[in-house]
């Protein structure tokens, strides 16, 4: 350490009085060069001068002999390496050089030589070399370079005197105190009596020996403290651990415990799927046979208008049935995460037709003002799930109109944005019901919950808002709604639908189907239960098609051979031998590889339609079959020109209907004695002769017609009674 700090002080020093000795010994040879430069240079030109004075009377009489001195005595001057005479007209008149003595630069001053005042007679010209002048600056500068360094030696010896007594030796000692205050020696002071700056350092650094001893003290302090606390600690951490180690065989029960309970909600799961599996089976085998004989009456055509009634309460009864078994399995599929929508092409106003056309009959029972108001720049054609938005808007409007005692809905459409490829569209309904309370506004949208007093809750599962708001988050929004007490209710949702072609769009026909043209189709219904097989087999009779049956799949495969069926009507789930191993093995005979087979079941889940159609079905159809639906897949399949009857019935507008006006209280009287009398037929007639009263009787009598027609005798004195008690009022 000594060695360095002694070392960096003398190299300090030398470079301190180097740089200003270099720097005024190159000023002084500078100075000394530049002076022998210039003395060079002045006795080059006196030189060339004298030269030029000398050779005029030489020149002009052209006698080299008497020049020849003055040039002998020119190249006398050792630093003159040669000189040259030159005559204007003859050329050079007399020259001498030597060049032994270019040992260095070479300079040449040339000078005109001038005789009788202006005649220049020739020219004369001297060449000088500094190579003598550079010898003398090389002794110059080691004469000054001698000087400096034995001045910067002399100034070491002093300076490195000087360092040794005012400086090292106080520095020794700091650094001995300052090693021992490293190895924590502090009890002996450290005693300093000098005044200058390492006097107030070395005060300095006894203050920090004070400084440092009362430190270590409270250090020593703090460790005995430490020492007890990491003591304590360590018997916290034995406790910690005992606790942990408890606490881990608590886990490892409790994982235990959690592992057979999640295998019992598995199995809970796995047997409601099951029970859900089999009681859809169950229920709607059933119900199979009762909407299946329903739909076989409603062709008949010799029906009263009474038996077409009930017919029509037969199946409306079904249907509702089937919507609450509809309503169960989609809500466990939903809760299971199973459920998945298929979007298609959608023609808008086809649809809302048909919405319509449920909807207002049900309004009209009520003697509701049913309106659906659809803007008209609604694109033709969007992409979507069209059960599923159904089912949406069909709970929704059947709430309303439940929850409506009079008054209206309102069903409206709107397009909030539209482009070149998707469409924003609002569906909203409104009715003048008894709305909802603010506190049931979210509770209304939980499985099993309904809004309203007993009266209106008579009816329903409750399920209904619960799955139209799961089923409208699949698509990706959410249902919104606005409704005070006794004010009404507004339900909407937003949707953002790709845009669909119209040539992509499946028009249903319409009018009812009563048969086929061409040669006769054979159709082999294979199915268990024997209603089922009944009920098909009455449709496809009443059709013109022939028919055979079969209880399962081993009694098929022989018919197959012996009938030749042109189509094949399978149920799946069947005893001995099920319709997917039978489709299979019909697939694998070459004469069965085209045949036609429509796979029905009642197990309606998309796992059932795909193993289906994997085993080799051409198509699926759930129970309880729509007839509608399966002859359209039929004469698709079969290439069949279907024989229709058109429809007789008038089909309610999709356009806003105007106000209800009522007749004159005569005929409100007259209505009023028909419907308590309870005779439909003579409600119709009075209400036909209403109609013809004028046109703003028409919506009135229309209202009452339909109510007729389905013989909702009490809905008919109702509504005759509202405005029979607002005429009397009046009167």
């Amino acid at each position: 350490m000594q060695l360095k700090l002694r070392a960096s002080i003398i190299l300090a020093v030398i470079v301190g009085l180097m740089i200003p000795a270099t720097v005024s010994s190159m000023l002084t040879l500078g100075q000394r060069e530049r002076e022998l430069d210039q003395r060079l240079a002045s006795d080059h030109q006196r030189l060339t001068e004298i030269m030029a004075l000398g050779m005029q009377e030489p020149l002009w009489t052209f006698n080299a002999q008497t020049a020849r001195p003055l040039l002998d005595s020119v190249l006398s001057d050792p630093r003159v390496v040669g000189a040259v005479v030159r005559d204007m007209r003859l050329g050079i008149f007399l020259a001498q050089e030597h060049p032994e003595r270019r040992s260095g630069r070479q300079f040449t001053l040339e000078r005109q030589v001038v005789y009788g005042g202006n005649n220049v007679i020739g020219s004369v010209a001297v060449e000088m070399d500094t190579g003598l002048l550079d010898v003398a600056v090389t002794a110059d500068r080691w004469s000054f370079g001698l000087t400096v360094v034995g001045q910067l030696l002399l100034s070491l010896l002093l300076i490195v005197a000087l360092l040794q007594l005012r400086l090292l030796a106080p520095i020794r000692r700091l650094l001995q105190e300052s090693d021992r205050l490293a190895r924590r020696e502090l009890a002996a002071p450290f005693v300093w009596r000098r005044n200058d700056e390492i006097g107030s350092l070395g005060s300095s650094l006894e203050r920090t020996r004070q400084s440092l001893r009362t430190l270590f003290g409270q250090l020593e302090s703090k460790n005995r403290e430490l020492q007890d606390d990491i003591e304590r600690r360590a018997l916290i951490e034995q406790e910690l651990q005992r606790h942990r180690d408890h606490l881990e065989e608590l886990i490892k029960e409790r994982t235990a415990e959690l592992q057979v309970a999640k295998e019992r909600a598995e199995l809970a799961s796995s047997a409601k799927s099951q029970f859900l599996a089999n009681m859809s089976h169950e229920l709607r085998t059933p119900l199979n046979a009762i909407l299946g004989y329903a739909q076989i009456l409603k062709r008949e055509p010799r029906l009263t208008e009474q038996q077409a009634a009930g017919i029509n309460t037969i199946h409306q009864s079904g249907d509702h049935l089937l919507m609450l078994i509809n309503d169960v399995l989609d809500l466990a599929r939903i809760e299971a995460g199973k459920f998945e929508l298929c979007p298609a092409p959608l023609n808008i106003a086809t649809f809302l037709r048909l919405l319509v056309e449920i909807v207002y009959v049900r309004a009209e029972q009520k003697s509701l003002l049913f309106q659906c108001d659809a803007a008209p720049e609604l694109p033709e054609a969007v992409l979507v799930d069209e059960k599923r938005l159904r089912q949406v808007l069909l709970n929704l409007l059947a709430n309303a109109v439940k929850f409506t005692d009079r008054g209206e809905v309102m069903l409206r459409v709107r397009a909030l944005a539209n482009g070149n490829a998707h469409a924003y569209l609002r569906f909203e309904i409104e009715d003048t019901g008894i709305g909802v309370a603010p506190e049931k506004a979210d509770a209304i949208f939980e499985p099993f919950e309904q809004a309203g007093d007993v009266h209106h809750r008579l009816g329903g599962t409750g399920l209904g808002l619960a799955i139209s708001r799961q089923l409208v988050r699949l698509m990706g929004s959410e249902i919104y709604l606005e409704s005070r007490p006794g004010s009404g209710s507004r339900f909407w949702f937003d949707l953002r639908l790709p845009i669909a072609s119209t040539k992509s769009v499946v028009v249903p026909l319409t009018g009812m189907i009563t048969g086929y043209h061409g040669v006769r189709k054979r159709v082999l219904v294979v199915d268990d239960v024997a209603e089922n097989r009944a009920v098909a087999v009455d449709m496809f009779a009443t059709l013109g098609f022939l028919t055979t049956e079969a209880k399962n799949g081993l009694e098929a495969l022989p018919q197959v051979e012996t009938f030749n069926p042109d189509l094949i009507l399978m149920d799946v789930v069947m005893p001995e031998l099920d319709g997917l191993e039978t489709t299979r093995r019909l697939r694998q005979r070459y004469d069965c590889d085209q045949l036609p087979i429509v796979a029905v079941s009642a197990r309606a889940s998309r796992g059932d339609e795909t193993q289906a159609l994997a085993a080799g079905a051409d198509a699926f159809v759930p129970k309880p079959i729509d007839f509608d639906k399966l002859l359209l897949m039929i004469g698709e399949l079969l290439q069949l020109t279907w024989i229709r009857q058109p429809n007789v019935e008038p089909v309610p507008e999709v356009e806003p209907r105007g106000p209800l006006v009522p007749p004159p209280p005569a005929e409100l009287d007259v209505l009023y004695q028909l419907a308590k009398a309870g005779s439909m037929r003579d409600v119709r007639r009075r209400a036909a002769h209403v109609a013809g009263l004028g046109d703003q009787y028409r919506p009135f009598a229309d209202r009452l017609r339909t109510l007729a027609q389905h013989y909702q005798s009490r809905a008919i004195l109702a509504f005759v009674e509202e405005y029979r008690d607002v005429s009397q009022s009046q009167e």
